[in-house]
């Protein structure tokens, strides 16, 4: 038997009406190479029929216990029936990017069925007239929910259902172990024991445990020497638009970019990374969106990132093993040169401020919260939240999905993108997902209707940002060793693969 680890159930109990915990991946292949009538519904259920043992989250369900006793189990759905996860939807002859767009949010806004294995293929064939994309062009939604997969676990998923050049295809024979549900009396014994765990281990988080462990020390004293970050800017929070309550109608946009010229951004300010350079494209992206809207507020954003806090050991297990860090966007800083030097100083110290607080704390924490009070503080919470309407400790979520590093293969056509749908939830209303596939990068921009009207308008702003920050990184003194081709002028960012700005 398989549970639920206490991180994986928190994505369970928080659900409610307006708030779903999965996200969508909108996978984007290049046709040109696929056989004639090769792209269909039926071609798309035998290659899954053969790749449904790459992992067990496509046949087992969650099985929650009576009255949230205990943590829910992963069992094997007896009546598993691989059509109903397989589906397909067309758009019209003449489809326009902001019709796939209404799509994707369309399907992403539809909860997933906790009594079936919690994930769903969708086809898109006939993306051909959408300009910027392929002469022949189909998509794939893939959504899968949050309390099976975290980014790094979801990339073994996609690998697997994906056909590798030169890899042979993955054997169907390979066994999974049979998954049962816990009889009553089992389950109430190992939830005796559990709760036991979890009293010792908490008593150990404040000290008072006999014998702590060495990891729960506190860490040495810092070298003299060691040049502490500067601490983080302790404005006041600011309560945005995208700072609300939620509705059940998604909204999505998502925009892509040349990956080879945002990492060279990153060289026109010490020490910044790649991820700075693309909160500083969002920071600015969200600054002209807001401007437009007339509700540019005084203080800067803060962005919370999730962090991928496996192991080496870890690499190959399942769940999630996720922690958080805070960095502020500097909204309130319109040069985006001056904006990504400040993000550089602020990541700097959230990383450093992580490192000292153990960024593993986080699953220490939910690990002590009995299940039934997961439960009943997840219910609380959706009903909280949604009366007081506003943020706490940051405003949005910008995540940083890994990509594939080879090329994907799906019934022919050629992985040529990656763009995602994520989760909203009250007084969160935008969640930013980033994703790298072929040398490209996107943003994607995920809310719904009462907070992002017009998505594409965000998307505009996101492309804008993007080139004002090309520009200003050109601008600046050349070195004494210029890199080869820099200097060469690049077009303005297209929208999912050589797309043309609106």
């Amino acid at each position: 038997m398989q549970q639920l680890t206490p991180m994986d159930a928190a994505f369970l109990y928080l659900e409610n009406e307006t708030t779903h915990a999965h996200g969508t991946l909108v996978w984007i292949y290049d046709a040109s190479e696929s056989a004639p009538g090769s792209i269909t519904r039926k071609a798309l259920l035998d290659h899954m029929r053969a790749r449904l043992h790459i992992s067990p989250v496509f046949t087992r369900k969650v099985e929650r216990l009576p009255l949230d006793f205990d943590y829910p189990y992963w069992v094997d759905d007896t009546a598993f029936e691989l059509l109903y996860h397989i589906r397909e939807r067309s758009l019209s002859t003449a489809p326009s990017w902001v019709d796939f767009c209404e799509l994707v949010a369309e399907v992403h806004a539809q909860p997933l069925n906790h009594q079936h294995p919690l994930w769903e293929l969708t086809l898109v064939p006939g993306l051909d007239g959408i300009e910027g994309l392929p002469q022949r062009c189909f998509a794939i939604l893939g959504k899968f929910h949050h309390v099976a997969i975290d980014g790094a676990t979801g990339m073994h998923i996609i690998n697997g259902i994906h056909d590798i050049p030169g890899r042979p295809a993955p054997e169907s024979t390979v066994a999974i172990r049979a998954a049962r549900s816990p009889a009553l009396g089992e389950s109430l014994y190992r939830a005796a024991i559990s709760n036991l765990g979890a009293l010792d281990k908490g008593l150990g988080l404040l000290g008072l445990s006999r014998s702590p462990k060495a990891e729960d020390q506190p860490a040495a004293a810092e070298d003299s020497n060691t040049v502490v970050p500067e601490a983080e800017d302790a404005s006041p929070l600011p309560q945005t638009i995208f700072n609300r309550a939620i509705t059940a109608k998604a909204t999505w946009d998502s925009r892509s970019f040349d990956l080879t010229a945002i990492k060279g951004m990153r060289t026109a300010v010490k020490d910044a990374t790649v991820n700075d350079v693309l909160l500083a494209i969002v920071g600015g992206g969200l600054r002209h969106y807001l401007e437009y809207r007339a509700a540019l507020p005084e203080n800067p954003m803060r962005a919370g990132c999730p962090i991928n806090i496996r192991t080496e050991e870890e690499q190959g297990a399942g769940g999630n093993m996720i922690s958080a860090m805070i960095v502020s966007m500097h909204t309130d800083i319109a040069p985006p040169l001056q904006r990504l030097r400040a993000i550089t100083r602020s990541s700097a110290a959230a990383k450093h401020r992580a490192e000292q607080r153990g960024s593993r704390k986080i699953l220490d924490v939910a690990s002590v919260v009995p299940a039934q009070a997961q439960a009943l503080l997840g219910q609380l919470a959706g009903k909280v939240s949604s009366k007081l309407n506003r943020a706490i400790q940051f405003n949005c979520s910008v995540s940083n999905l890994p990509g594939p590093q080879q090329d994907l293969y799906m019934l022919g056509g050629r992985l040529q993108n990656i763009a995602a749908a994520m989760p909203i939830m009250n007084g969160y209303g935008l969640f930013v997902g980033l994703t790298t596939c072929a040398g490209r990068l996107n943003i994607s921009m995920s809310s719904c209707d009462s907070i992002l009207p017009d998505p594409e308008k965000l998307g505009d702003c996101m492309e804008q940002s993007y080139r004002e920050l090309l520009a200003a990184t050109r601008k600046r003194p050349a070195a004494k060793k210029p890199t080869a081709g820099r200097g060469k002028s690049r077009k303005a960012a297209p929208r999912i693969q050589n797309r043309k700005t609106r």
